[in-house]
């Protein structure tokens, strides 16, 4: 089973959903959350090609390196591809 990381606002329902939809599919998940941290939102955009928005969702793989995927949108692609 795959490691989820998601960096997030307390405000963001696109965040929400994203997190609600790996627990519903029984994923382990670590939850980052940069409301009130602006420098630590922006390390974890340029770490990710500067990703402008959360959330920003990653996974690691099976030699623990961290994969970049993007946002919800880019997640739902993600996980709807693993079950083809």
């Amino acid at each position: 089973m795959k490691k989820y990381k998601i960096v997030v606002k307390h405000d963001c329902g696109f965040c929400t959903k994203a997190i609600e939809e790996l627990l519903s599919r029984k994923q382990n998940i670590q939850i980052i959350d940069v409301t009130d941290d602006v420098p630590l939102r922006e390390a974890h955009s340029l770490k990710n090609n500067n990703w402008p928005t959360v959330p920003m969702v990653s996974y690691y793989d099976e030699n623990g390196t961290e994969r970049f995927i993007g946002g919800y949108t880019d997640l739902m692609n993600e996980l709807n591809k693993e079950e083809q």
